[in-house]
């Protein structure tokens, strides 16, 4: 017996719950700004853009309907998903993190990687970051990068810190800026936003190639795996966040234009990991689960080409309103598919409502057969894991509160959706806003408001909404 697996056994010995004869191996996969309708198993026309790794997930695994997540844009949903809590409930009332915050997860925190680090897992944070760096706001990165994903149990980080064209323009590996030669800083160039880069004397990314470079690094971590050990992979793509850049192996490959493209490229890194799990030989029980952090982003700017996308005939969300950082469906409802062969049977659909933040207690359901139930481990988090033995079973998630941008609330509960007025300050109230309710049952796209026929169904969504809102933990708020 090796090393790795004596300290494997010891771990399991002394850990208070028990792991399976053969625990499973787990990769997140999540894109950045995809939505709904951008891949054929979600309804896109092949003659438009063709993605047939994400319909092999499909076609062997579950394939889910109602997918949600917590925010309508990018960190509050990467909040959630690692923590398994409302990023509402942290400092991150409205907006996102931007590029010199403070890390927003707190150390003393439990997410996903640092419950399984208690199993004995190995893991690896890969890809877009955006839940910032440091202890306070920072000028830059120049120096040791902690706090950061090394201090929230994972073992390995390479990422971009918040997105594509950020104004960093380097990436971080572990705990400072990859290849930095000095620390003398040059400001060039203009980034997507306008701004200069910030200049690093380290290599900077090429927007083109940084779905290559991180799929690669991903590559590398899983070919030098101790297969003995089981890992957790958390994957965040750059794509298909603006500017929309694909790689030049993609470009010209759809019939939707650059955008089209990109999505080619997210489509091709999923098989890339896939063909290299099945390389060692882990893929069989490797849980694979791929979905967005938030809808697709339609811009208003008609050379946008996420705009000429949609007007080729590609619907970047799907039969859902609105779009990214919207109170709407739009923002929210992504492609949400889970493979695992040694145990899910493929080719199934199901419509339980799960949500992002159901990763970690679905993570650790399989893992340790029960759930966290506190206040600092998943207290958002409902498993759907009966739902991969049996997609048609009742979801255990009986409502899910989400945020947009601007920091309002909606809740999904049976067959409705309800959306408050309420905003965080310093947000101000615009014309338009009001509270709203839709009956997704016979309004999927939510055109018509019925708050006013439905009064009773308003107060009882209102009741629930701020019971979620003044308690820590919503797994054991009731409907009734």
């Amino acid at each position: 017996m090796g090393r790795a697996s004596s300290i494997l056994l010891a771990i399991f010995a002394t850990t208070s719950t028990t792991l399976s004869e053969e625990p499973p191996n787990f990769v997140v996969y999540l894109a950045d700004d995809y939505g709904y309708g951008s891949s054929n198993a979600y309804g896109a026309d092949p003659e438009l853009i063709r993605t047939p790794n994400l319909n092999r997930l499909a076609a062997e695994g579950v394939r889910f309907t109602r997918g949600f997540t917590t925010g309508s844009v990018c960190s509050p949903t990467r909040y959630g998903l690692l923590t398994g809590r409302y990023s509402w409930r942290s400092r991150l009332k409205r907006g996102v993190v931007n590029s010199y915050d403070a890390m927003l997860i707190d150390t003393d925190r439990t997410t996903i990687a640092s419950w399984l680090s208690e199993y004995g897992y190995q893991s690896a944070a890969i890809g877009k970051w955006h839940l910032g760096y440091k202890s306070r706001r920072f000028d830059n990165l120049l120096g040791e990068v902690s706090p950061g994903p090394l201090d929230l149990g994972f073992d390995y980080h390479f990422g971009v810190p918040n997105n594509m064209d950020d104004l960093h323009k380097i990436y971080i590996e572990n705990r400072g800026v990859f290849g930095l030669r000095s620390n003398r800083m040059s400001k060039y160039g203009r980034s997507f936003y306008g701004k200069p880069y910030d200049g690093y004397d380290a290599p900077q990314r090429v927007t083109t190639k940084v779905m290559e470079d991180l799929t690669g690094r991903a590559i590398k971590w899983i070919d030098r795996l101790d297969t003995e050990t089981p890992f957790f992979l958390y994957f965040s793509s750059v794509a298909v966040h603006h500017p929309i850049s694909p790689s030049e192996r993609m470009r010209g490959t759809s019939n939707a234009g650059a955008y089209g493209d990109f999505i080619h490229d997210i489509d091709y890194s999923v098989g890339q990991l896939l063909e290299a799990l099945e390389h060692r030989g882990l893929d069989k029980n490797t849980v694979f689960l791929f979905t967005s952090d938030n809808g697709g982003d339609i811009p208003t700017d008609p050379d946008r080409p996420e705009v000429q996308a949609q007007s080729a005939g590609l619907s970047l969300n799907g039969h859902h309103r609105g779009d990214k950082h919207t109170i709407y469906n739009g923002g929210f409802a992504v492609p949400f598919m889970v493979r695992w062969p040694q145990k899910v049977d493929g080719g199934q659909t199901s419509d339980g409502l799960v949500n992002t933040a159901d990763i970690f207690a679905t993570i650790a359901e399989i893992v340790s057969k029960d759930v966290p139930r506190s206040e600092s481990a998943a207290p958002d988090s409902f498993s759907f894991y009966k739902l991969l033995e049996n997609p048609n079973a009742n979801s255990n998630r009986p409502h899910a509160v989400l945020r947009d941008v601007r920091g309002r609330h909606a809740l999904l509960f049976e067959n409705w959706k309800y959306i408050d007025d309420t905003l965080p300050p310093p947000e101000k109230p615009r014309k338009g806003d009001a509270k709203e309710l839709y009956d997704l049952s016979s309004d999927p796209s939510e055109t018509s408001n019925v708050i006013d026929d439905h009064p009773k169904i308003a107060q009882r969504a209102q009741t629930i909404l701020e019971t979620i809102r003044t308690q820590p933990f919503s797994w054991n708020v009731a409907l009734d």
